[in-house]
Order: structure tokens, then C-alpha cells, then sequence
């Protein structure tokens, strides 16, 4: 008897002020949905110290009465419910009437309202949930709220606080997609005395979603106008074609009935609606708005009023599937339609209309009609690693398909007069790579594999993991030696960078630039990077470098070593030979000889195999020959 006793009133408070108040990013949150249930239509932010020292919003909304205002501080006082089925009607965010009281507890509060016809307006005080006076004062037309000193009384929650400049990061984002998501309404976020976004003028969701990912991204918006896709379920958004993705998910951005809100569901069908078009580990940006009956939803799933259960999903989802890749099927369609149509992917020049312009050569003569099939596509992206020098006698075809790059040292050239001199050189020139000997090239399989064989049996090589894994060992001999870590651009690639990226680039600046990252800063969010690290393409950099702020945003403790890691294996990747690219004898030839020099021949820097062998006793065992028994 006598073991269970009632919390007192301010350690009550305390503790459900945690569901809620997680962070600076759930006091603005919640004040900022208060301010539009108010029916604002400008919300200004300010905030200090990563929030902790000041959240002020101020907001032209209905605003309060006196009596109104004190209410709004008791716990479980709302204006937006009055019975529990009225959850289920809901057209404004917050209705638990938790969030103000939970905010007074952990906070020094001071709030200022004025509503519509009122000569005067009226102000309250809390701290630490202590209530400390109410007063009439001359207020303008809506509310002014001021948050100071998050957490002073809960000095161990603070210390689960990241960073002043992560903080700030994460409430800009927040504001971001809500301006995103509200283009009618006019937000202004201002940190510690600076202007991080205003979206003064910026009237559509178009001119917000260039405003926060930069210029590039206008041509690839692909939009859904408003349009019914069931019995009084309405779907609008703004889908980013495949060629500007994410390594995360932060920026698929979901409204359903103007709340934001994380959904697994929602991310499953829009990602099935991207599906083959990005690669795996790839994901999209988009911003999707639902409205959907009250009746289908249930908000009080989730204290922080984040997530929310759609109810019968499963009837919704292929309806949305639908609309995501009709949408982003048709702009992929007539993404090309302005180009010249030699350049668009996939073009064939007309059989039926082929001119026989004759080439003649020292060896023969051949049509134009001939040689045009050969040079392709894929060839053509070669050239940047494969090249051997022009043979005499060599037919236009040959010339066609020629390459030179850096894969051919003088050591391979010699490799390659001595397979000139051989009359059989797929017999008699041999490599020996780790523990499998004498190795003999067959060909190659469908454009992304090198066959060969040995007396143990048929191997398989994959091209691509093969040469990642040979560039990856040479950059990181490179780096080891001190050799050349930054290259200049002659041309700087711009980058636009979201709230929170914006924060993690300021922090890790120096860390950047110790890995060969020469970045200048060219306006709001906006930068020029000048020099990138050694063996990065700078076609690639602009996606690479905001999925590594990202991944340092993500990371607590990660170091520059494996950052440099990072940099090295991905340089590997994007500059080693792709899947569908025809390789010639010589240049197979090359990529086994080095794979021979490597330390670590079967797997890539990412850990996936390099050679497949099918052994000659599975062979036999397959074409039921009896068992092997070995070269007689």
C-alpha cells in the first residue's frame, strides 16, 4: 500500500511537455500551424542560438481575446474539437491543446494577441509553466509569440541538443517545405539578425521550388494540376525528373489535407511511381498534396501530430502509382522533343533513306550505310577512357571504334605490340590473377562482361566492378603518395543548397576544403565550387557534393578519412567502364593485366564481386558428363 502516488502539476507537465517538444524545430512547428489555422497570410520567424535563446513568431492572423489567450495555456483547451468524433472532420492542424501548455512548461513565454474589432490587445507571461500575469497593451491585428530559454529547467534535455547551426538547419528546412506546401502565404525566417528566406514575390510553387533548389531544377518540374482521382480525393504535386535525385529521402515532401507529414505509404507508392527510373539507393525529390475525407484519416496516431493512417490505403495507392508514372512517362517522352534528332537517346538514322556515299580505303571499299550503325552511343562516351593508337591499313570501321585514354600506360602498350606479334594471342597470352592462373580471354557477353578461361573452368568478369576496383587501389596509391589531391575548374559549378545543407556546409567547411573542395560563396544558400578532389568528374560534382553534406548531416562523428574513402571510391566508380560498353581484345586484355596488380581482386570498393569462375567439375556435373577428371 501506499507505492503509486500522483506526479505533482509541474512534473506532470514536464514529462508530457517531452511527447511534444522534442527540439527548437517542434516549438516552431507548432507555433507556425497555429499561425495558419489563425488564417495568416504573412508569418515571420525569428530565431536565436539555434532556438534555444528565441523562437519569436509573429503572424497577421484572427488573433485572441483576453480570455481566449489565458485558455489557450490550460492543458487539453482547444477551439478546434468538442467531442471525439470531431477528429475525424478536421480542417486545421493542431486540436489536443497541448502543444501551448507543453511549450509554457519547458520555456520562459510571453504572447501577444489582438483580434478583429478589438481597441486593445492583451499579454500573457509563463515560466516554466508558472503563469505570471495577464494585461491589456496596444497590439496590432494578430499574435506575436516569444519563446526564451528552451529547456532551462530540463538542463539534460539541452544536452541532447546538436549544434546552434544543425538546429538552425532543420528549422529552415521545416519553413522551407511549408512555403513549399502554403505559396499564398508570405514566410520570413531570420537567424540570429540575418535573413534566411522570404519568399516576398515569389508567388507559385514553381518559383519556391527554384528558389529553394536553384535554376537547374525549372526545366525538370514536371507538374500535376489539381485533379480528382476518387470519391472526394484530390491529388496535386510537382514531381523532379529522374535526372536531379537525392541519396535520401528528406526532400519527398508530403501534404495530405494541408498538414505535413511522414508516410511510408505515401513514400512507397511515389517511389513505385519512379521506379527503373533511378538508380537503387537514388531518391526523388517531389512535393505531393492530398486531400482526402476527413473520414479516411486518423491524425492521433502520433503525439507530435506527424504521421497519420490513410484508412484502405490499398484502394488509394495504385490510383496514385498511376498518376506518378503517366506523369513522368510523358515527360521523359518529350523531355527530347527540342533537341536535334541525332542527339536524342535511342536514335537510328532511317534505313529505308541511307545513303551509299562510297569511303574508299587502302584496304577496300565500303558504304556510308556501313559504317554508321557502328559508331554508337556508348562508344562515343569511351573516349574518355579507351583509345589505341591508329594502326596502319586500319579499315574506317576500325578508326570508328579506336580509343586512347588512361588505362594505356607504356606498359601496356608494350602489352599490346607483344599480342600483335602473337598470331594467336587468345591462346597465348596468359594472365594470372591471384590464385587463378593462366588465365585466357574468350570475349565479351552482352557488352558488360569479359569470358575467360582457365584449366579450372569458364570465368566470368564484370567489367565495370573490375575497372572501379583498379581505379579505386590507384587513387588511394595516389593520395598515399601525396600526388595532386585538387584540380581546378575551369568553368565553376554552381550549387544550391537547402536550409539544412546550407548549415552542415558552414560547420564542415574546413573539412571540405582539407579534401580538395575549393568553394566560394555566391549568394543566399548559393555557392561556386572552384576545385574538387582529384579523380571526380565535374559533370558528376553538383550531385555528389550535396549527397556528401547530406551524408555529413546524418553522420555525428564521422572522420576525414573515410570521407576521403568516400571521395576516392565513388571517383572509381563514375570514372570506371559502365555495363553495354564494347571493350576490343586489347583493351580486355588491359583491365586483366591491371586486376592482376591489385591488392584486392575479387570484390569492389563497394564490396560486390568482381570474377564468377564455374569450375570445370560443375560444368561436367551440369552437361552430365560424369565427373572431371581433369586435362588428359
Amino acid at each position: 500500500m501506499g507505492r503509486i502516488k500522483l506526479l505533482d502539476r509541474p512534473t506532470a507537465d514536464k514529462i508530457a511537455a517531452g511527447e511534444v517538444v522534442e527540439r527548437p524545430l517542434s516549438v516552431v512547428k507548432e507555433l507556425l500551424e497555429n499561425s495558419i489555422d489563425a488564417g495568416a497570410d504573412f508569418i515571420e520567424i525569428e530565431i536565436r542560438d539555434g532556438g534555444v535563446g528565441l523562437i519569436r513568431i509573429k503572424d497577421n492572423g484572427c488573433g485572441m481575446d483576453g480570455e481566449d489567450l489565458q485558455l489557450a495555456f490550460e492543458r487539453h483547451a482547444t477551439s478546434k474539437i468538442q467531442q471525439i468524433q470531431d477528429i475525424y472532420q478536421l480542417e486545421t492542424f493542431g486540436f489536443r491543446g497541448e502543444a501551448l501548455p507543453s511549450i509554457a512548461a519547458v520555456a520562459q513565454v510571453e504572447m501577444l494577441s489582438s483580434s478583429a474589432g478589438e481597441d486593445v490587445g492583451h499579454k500573457i507571461r509563463f515560466s516554466g509553466g508558472v503563469f505570471e500575469g495577464l494585461e491589456e497593451v496596444a497590439a496590432p491585428h494578430g499574435t506575436v509569440i516569444e519563446v526564451r530559454n528552451l529547456f532551462y529547467n530540463l538542463p539534460a534535455r539541452r544536452k541532447f541538443l546538436k549544434s546552434n547551426s544543425t538546429e538552425v538547419g532543420l528549422i529552415g528546412e521545416l519553413v522551407n517545405k511549408y512555403a513549399l506546401g502554403y505559396p499564398e502565404i508570405r514566410f520570413k525566417l531570420i537567424a540570429n539578425g540575418q535573413i534566411q528566406l522570404d519568399t516576398a514575390g515569389l508567388l507559385t510553387t514553381e518559383e519556391r521550388l527554384v528558389n529553394l533548389y536553384g535554376s537547374n531544377i525549372e526545366k525538370l518540374i514536371v507538374p500535376l494540376q489539381r485533379r480528382e482521382i476518387g470519391a472526394g480525393q484530390y491529388l496535386e504535386a510537382w514531381l523532379i525528373r529522374e535526372e536531379m535525385t537525392r541519396n535520401n529521402r528528406n526532400q519527398e515532401i508530403f501534404f495530405v489535407n494541408g498538414r505535413l507529414i511522414k508516410s511510408a505509404e505515401l513514400t512507397q507508392a511515389l517511389e513505385e511511381g519512379y521506379y527503373t527510373l533511378i538508380a537503387k539507393g537514388r531518391f526523388p525529390i517531389a512535393l505531393v498534396k492530398l486531400q482526402l475525407p476527413g473520414q479516411d484519416l486518423d491524425v492521433n496516431v502520433h503525439p507530435a501530430k506527424t504521421e497519420i493512417k490513410i484508412n484502405r490505403f490499398d484502394l488509394l495507392q495504385p490510383k496514385l502509382v498511376e498518376q506518378f508514372k503517366d506523369a513522368l512517362w510523358e515527360a521523359s517522352i518529350t523531355k527530347n522533343a527540342f533537341l536535334p534528332p541525332d542527339q536524342v537517346v535511342g536514335w537510328q538514322p532511317p534505313k529505308a533513306e541511307q545513303t551509299e556515299k562510297k569511303v574508299e580505303t587502302k584496304e577496300k571499299i565500303i558504304t556510308q550505310k556501313e559504317i554508321v550503325p557502328e559508331i554508337k552511343k556508348e562508344q562515343v562516351k569511351q573516349e574518355k577512357l579507351f583509345t589505341l593508337p591508329a594502326v596502319a591499313e586500319q579499315t574506317v570501321q576500325e578508326e570508328a571504334i579506336s580509343y586512347q585514354g588512361p588505362l594505356f600506360t607504356e606498359k601496356q602498350a608494350a602489352i599490346k605490340q607483344e599480342i600483335k606479334k602473337s598470331e594467336t594471342p587468345k591462346q597465348e597470352w596468359k594472365v594470372t590473377v591471384k590464385e587463378l592462373e593462366d588465365i585466357t580471354l574468350l570475349g565479351q557477353l552482352n557488352n558488360s562482361f569479359i569470358i575467360a578461361q582457365n584449366k579450372q573452368g569458364l570465368l566470368i568478369i564484370d567489367q565495370h566492378t573490375c575497372h572501379e576496383r583498379i581505379l579505386y587501389e590507384r587513387f588511394m596509391a595516389e593520395e598515399n603518395n601525396k600526388a595532386s589531391l585538387t584540380e581546378g575548374l575551369l568553368i565553376p559549378v554552381t550549387v544550391h543548397l537547402t536550409p539544412q545543407q546550407d548549415s552542415v556546409l558552414i560547420k564542415h567547411i574546413f573539412t571540405l576544403r582539407n579534401l580538395g573542395f575549393v568553394v566560394e560563396n555566391f549568394g543566399e544558400r548559393c555557392y561556386l565550387i572552384r576545385s574538387i578532389p582529384f579523380g571526380l568528374q565535374a559533370e558528376e560534382i553538383e550531385n555528389f557534393f550535396i549527397d556528401l553534406l547530406d551524408d555529413l548531416g546524418r553522420s555525428k562523428n564521422v572522420s576525414q578519412a573515410t570521407l576521403k574513402e568516400k571521395i576516392l571510391i565513388t571517383a572509381s566508380c563514375k570514372g570506371a567502364v559502365k555495363a553495354n560498353w564494347k571493350l576490343n581484345e586489347q583493351e580486355m586484355l588491359t583491365l586483366l593485366h591491371d586486376l592482376a596488380q591489385v591488392e584486392n581482386a575479387h570484390t569492389c570498393p563497394h564490396g560486390r564481386p568482381i570474377i564468377y569462375q564455374i569450375s570445370m567439375t560443375e560444368l561436367y556435373k551440369i552437361f552430365k558428363r560424369g565427373s572431371y577428371q581433369g586435362e588428359k
